[in-house]
């Protein structure tokens, strides 16, 4: 599995690649597609100016989304992809955290800080 953070313009047509259709008694629905993807977390449009009264007053116009693949990102999601620093091992655990540090390290060597070993 990878780990990887994007932020899209057009969020609801981009994640129309990663979902499949599944009929239910109770109708059908688009759910995400776990032959390619194992976890879909959508952050949504970060803050960018915070007012000094705590309440933000500025919001990012791209959607964050973090995604966990299977196997290998779609090429379709390459120009989305963002590198924010990685912050240590505590959103999806050691294995996937690491990962993206070491991921992060190729595609950004100039500010690479590898993570430590436990």
């Amino acid at each position: 599995m990878i780990f990887r953070k994007y932020q899209f313009a057009d969020w609801a047509t981009a994640k129309q690649a990663i979902q499949v259709e599944v009929t239910t008694p109770e109708g059908t629905e688009l759910i995400w597609n776990q032959e390619l993807v194992s976890c879909v977390v959508e952050i949504g449009h970060l803050c960018t100016q915070w007012g000094t009264d705590g309440v933000c007053e500025v919001t990012d116009p791209l959607y964050a989304v973090d995604i966990v693949w299977q196997d290998t990102a779609l090429a379709a999601y390459d120009a989305s992809i963002v590198w924010p620093n990685p912050v240590g091992v505590n959103s999806f655990g050691y294995t996937l955290d690491t990962e993206y540090a070491q991921a992060f390290c190729v595609a950004n060597p100039e500010y690479c800080q590898p993570p430590f070993e436990i």
